[in-house]
């Protein structure tokens, strides 16, 4: 009864309210402070990227996480400095981050302002370029999550509105697993409710997360939609 009752809330919400509350989100938030800081394209795109693929056994909240990040890297404007950053920032299991972060400088470092342009128009050729040179399956959490970072990455850049495809799965973590386990449910609920999984992920994602002062800075048709997933969300995760 819960995931049918999750079901009808969704849909609920259009395209339109997901891409609307993803600008509420603390970490779309700490991003339009460090673009804002380096107005540098390439620069912006690479650094998140870079960030989103070690985004994994956080010490902190992921907010928190990303708003440091931004802080961190608007006062050291380069994708050297994340050696630093992780020891400071993201230090558990820090030698394994470390190795990986060199496999993904590897990866990341090489591409032009044009290929990351390319996909920014294309998300699914990123997704591609990221499984192939790192050599994981498509469905992982890291790759996808990176991916939905590098979207919002995109929109904050260019000012343009851009669109997850439905084939790229949803990052399917501890929270989410609570409430389902398997892609295919995710992937199913997507289609049902016509909004692609990164940003299904943030409704729920973000509604999860989302304290009263959040929730007062919300328009009031979207405040409304957010409280009655969050009730319905909270039921399901206890």
């Amino acid at each position: 009864m819960g995931l049918k009752r999750l079901s009808q809330v969704l849909k609920e919400f259009s395209l339109e309210d997901a891409l609307r509350l993803e600008k509420f989100d603390r970490q779309y938030r700490a991003l339009e402070n460090l673009y804002n800081s380096l107005r540098d394209e390439g620069l912006f795109l690479k650094l998140v990227l870079v960030n989103a693929l070690l985004s994994y056994q956080l010490p902190t909240k992921g907010e928190i996480y990303w708003e440091n990040f931004a802080r961190f890297f608007a006062k050291n404007p380069s994708t050297g400095g994340f050696e630093e950053f992780l020891k400071r920032h993201n230090n558990r299991f820090l030698n394994s981050k470390l190795r990986r972060l060199q496999e993904v400088l590897r990866v990341v470092e090489r591409l032009t302002v044009e290929e990351l342009k390319s996909f920014c128009q294309n998300p699914t050729l990123l997704l591609d370029y990221l499984s192939e040179n790192l050599r994981q399956e498509k469905s992982a959490k890291t790759l996808v999550f990176a991916v939905k970072m590098f979207i919002y990455a995109c929109r904050i850049a260019t000012g343009g509105k851009l669109v997850a495809p439905f084939e790229i799965e949803i990052p399917l973590d501890v929270r989410l697993r609570k409430i389902a386990p398997s892609l295919e449910f995710w992937r199913n609920l997507s289609r049902e409710v016509n909004i692609p999984p990164l940003h299904l992920d943030t409704l729920v994602w973000v509604t999860m997360g989302a304290d009263k002062r959040f929730l007062e800075n919300l328009p009031s048709e979207l405040k409304e939609k957010v409280v009655k997933l969050k009730e319905v969300l909270k039921e399901l995760t206890r």
